[in-house]
């Protein structure tokens, strides 16, 4: 999950834009998501949007895959999304249910039979209540799955997420892959519910992948060690309310990015937090 790099919380920075790419690619990613909660997509202009998703698919140059976020509250605005995004090569989109007073299961059918009807390429479903306030069963996701069958990948941040995934993967009859999020504070777990993977933005990918990897390939000691290994800096970014900004300042900590700024009103962390991450940091012997 890219970050958006901001100069002063200003300009975009794409330098560092195809710095956190390279990175992606080097450790092992399999795609990177852009335009997403994380990437600050809401604090964008719909012109500065097509810039950012020209470049990086540019950048990536079909090294891995390029999902971009198109997530709105209105129907109009998402079908324009999406045309951008597949005209300007994306690889798949990514969509959370729109934001409603009063959700219910026709306006969410609705909205994403309009994204089918769009789209010529694949869907991500992104089941994150926080923001849309929007809550997905296995039985809805399995229903969304069966009408819509661009619809080939659910993100999961629906805590605790592995139960949920135990369910959606058993109700749907395994015929979505699921991936985690949520800073993979639960990533072990969920590999081990079934996950496909996970799409998060933590700063030391991979490692993820190096977990990932472990699992797949049966070592799963070595998976366990690694994991609590990092788990307090997994948690530690994951905090709520401040993760972007925490996961910035350590981007740029490792020369990621130039400049750890975020888009008012996003959050930023004080100094005193920047002291405990950097003394966290130390206490791991990062660099």
């Amino acid at each position: 999950m890219l970050p958006t790099p901001f100069i002063n919380g200003g300009d975009i920075d794409y330098s560092s834009f195809n710095t956190l790419i390279n990175h992606a690619v080097k450790s092992g990613c399999s795609g990177v998501v852009t335009l997403g909660v994380m990437g600050e997509a809401n604090r964008m202009l719909e012109s500065e949007r097509d810039k950012v998703i020209e470049y990086i698919v540019n950048s990536v140059n079909n090294r891995i895959e390029v999902i971009v976020g198109v997530s709105s509250d209105s129907t109009i605005i998402l079908k324009s999304r999406i045309r951008s995004a597949q005209n300007l090569g994306a690889s798949a989109i990514m969509a959370c249910p729109s934001r409603l007073s009063k959700p219910n299961e026709n306006a969410i059918s609705n909205y994403f039979n309009a994204a089918q009807e769009t789209s010529n390429i694949p869907i991500v479903l992104q089941d994150l209540p926080t923001e849309s306030g929007v809550h997905l069963s296995a039985e809805l996701i399995s229903k969304l799955c069966d009408s819509f069958p661009l619809i080939q990948m659910l993100k999961l941040e629906d805590p605790p997420t592995p139960p949920k995934i135990s369910s959606i993967l058993k109700t749907t009859n395994k015929k979505i892959l699921v991936f985690g999020g949520l800073g993979g504070v639960f990533f072990l777990e969920e590999l081990g519910r079934g996950a496909a993977g996970t799409m998060t933005g933590f700063a030391y990918p991979e490692i993820l992948t190096s977990i990932y990897k472990k699992v797949i390939s049966g070592d799963l000691d070595s998976a366990r060690d690694l994991f609590f290994q990092w788990l307090p800096l997994i948690r530690y970014e994951n905090s709520a309310g401040i993760s972007l900004s925490i996961r910035k300042h350590i981007m740029k900590f490792r020369g990621l990015i130039e400049d750890a700024s975020v888009r008012e009103p996003t959050p930023t962390i004080d100094d005193f937090t920047l002291n405990e991450l950097l003394n966290l940091l130390s206490s791991m012997h990062l660099k």
